[in-house]
């Protein structure tokens, strides 16, 4: 198989023979700090850290790490006291001689010593360029190469454990399984064809069966996984909706811990939306109140909040739909029904939050929440909850965490002591698990999945090998891609233009 990577190695990406020079830039983000860490990468880097740094003792050659102070270029005197340390190629982050000196972190310090580099040889690095190099150099693939910006960006416990997985390999891994399997049916096509017609056997075709439809049935599974993966690294959607005084507010308020909206019992109180993030037993949450979905309303700031709130919910993992006594009209419970109806049909999920549940006994049926939904919404997932109960939100929790892990809403899970044994029910839970996190990930995966199902689709048919070879190496490119082979430069430079300077 060609690989696109070799030509790269090839071309010109920068002005300056950016694959041959040498390139410095700080890996700590600007702003003045204790201390600071500039990285210098490339065939010159030993050699201008030795003209601009000093050690204790005046002792070279350098060793691995040393204590010492830099110096500024024409007048050599000392800029900062700094620590130098030194990674040999190839036994470095990309794969060539790569420096690293600690300095103080000061706007004005810095500047002087990245200045002292550039003025001897070096250049500014370009956004991901460190990272870029080391994919150039074998160090490792495109995958892992997306993982170290998400390993930066992550903001929860799960976020950090999966792009860590990832860094180290272990969706390449399963790639490279996958594509093992697929090459060793196409050696076994390429053998089958070089037979005569006559010479062809049964069997043969359906062990070549048997086997796409254990790769099938794996690249499902990968494909599967996004929707897990996604929700860790993007974080879930959850839009907290109803009508106005239903007790979204206090929802919200109840699920952040914090009094982060204002609570009364004047309708129509919240007039935009509310928007929170929060690590919830480590993943991220993206939490939405929103204004009370009024049917008719002449105020056109309330007119602007239920905007908001149905521009919410079009974009929403999960609705937490209130409903709280004493219910509406005839014909507003009709609109909130058709609201429900139409989120349903779009795909998404809603959980009934059957709000203000201590006040159900004062309220008659007709009026009753619960009675409503048993009749009118019997198959939507329900909970009945009350701010004034701790253990409503304990069975709230856990139908969340049970959502995010395994993509269902079973409230009968209120039952159970804790929200921990909610946890790691799903497959996609375990630590060992294979799971995607980018849409170009799944996108390929699908792609993949699609050639393959119609390889299998083919050979069950009884058509030709040399189509199915065909359509099997279609595969093979299609999945091979997604760890940077047979990928094209535009690719790379848009994936590594993202990263931030000095990574």
């Amino acid at each position: 198989m060609t690989r696109e990577i070799d030509k790269i190695k090839n071309q010109d990406f920068h002005s300056q023979n950016a694959e041959f020079d040498t390139i410095a830039a700080f890996s700590t983000p600007p702003g003045q700090s204790g201390l600071a860490v500039l990285r210098l990468s490339g065939p010159d880097a030993a050699a201008i850290c030795d003209r601009l740094f000093r050690p204790y003792g005046d002792k070279f050659p350098l060793p691995s790490k040393m204590s010492g102070y830099t110096l500024a270029p024409g007048i050599w005197a000392d800029i900062d006291e700094v620590v130098l340390a030194a990674f040999r190629a190839p036994h470095s982050y990309t794969g060539e001689d790569v420096y690293e000196i600690s300095c103080h972190g000061g706007n004005a310090v810095r500047q002087a010593i990245l200045d002292s580099l550039i003025n001897n040889g070096a250049r500014l690095a370009e956004p991901g360029e460190f990272s870029k190099r080391a994919f150039i150099n074998g160090k490792m693939d495109l995958a892992q190469a997306e993982a170290v910006m998400d390993m930066i960006h992550a903001e929860s416990e799960q976020q950090t454990e999966l792009a860590f997985a990832q860094l180290r390999g272990r969706l390449s891994q399963a790639v490279r399984s996958e594509l093992d399997k697929l090459y060793g049916v196409l050696a076994f096509l390429e053998t089958l064809m070089d037979w005569d017609e006559e010479e062809e056997r049964s069997e043969d075709r359906v062990a070549v069966s048997r086997d796409l439809a254990s790769a099938e049935k794996s690249l499902e599974q990968l494909a599967n996984s996004f929707r897990y993966g996604r929700i860790v690294r993007e974080g879930l959607s959850i839009v907290i909706a109803g009508r106005p005084n239903a007790g979204k507010s206090s929802l919200l308020n109840a699920l952040t811990a914090h009094e982060r909206a204002i609570v009364s019992d004047i309708p129509g109180t919240t007039r935009d939306t509310i928007e929170i993030d929060l690590n919830m037993g480590g993943y991220l949450v993206h939490l939405t109140d929103t204004a009370g979905l009024a049917v008719e309303s002449d105020d056109p700031i309330e007119q602007e909040g239920i905007k908001r709130a149905q521009e919410a919910l079009q974009s929403a993992d999960l609705v937490l739909w209130v409903l709280s006594p004493p219910l509406g009209s005839s014909s507003e419970l009709l609109d909130e029904m058709n609201t429900i109806k139409g989120i349903l049909e779009r795909g998404q999920k809603v959980l009934l939050v059957l709000g203000k549940d201590d006040l159900r006994a004062s309220v008659p049926a007709s009026k009753d929440p619960a009675s409503f939904a048993a009749e009118h919404l019997p198959e939507l997932p329900t909970i009945a909850w009350s701010a004034k109960r701790e253990e409503d939100l304990q069975a709230l929790r856990t139908i969340l965490f049970n959502f995010i892990e395994n993509d269902t809403l079973e409230t009968d899970l209120v039952n159970e002591s804790s929200v921990e044994r909610s946890r790691g029910k799903g497959v996609q839970s375990q630590t060992s698990a294979v799971i995607m996190t980018h849409s170009r990930h799944k996108a390929l995966a699908d792609k993949s999945l699609e050639q393959v199902r119609a390889a299998h689709e083919a050979i069950d048919a009884g058509l030709s090998y040399d189509l199915i070879a065909t359509l099997l190496r279609s595969a093979v490119e299609t999945l091979a891609s997604m760890s940077g082979d047979d990928v094209s430069e535009t690719l790379i430079e848009t994936i590594f233009s993202r990263f931030c300077i000095g990574k």
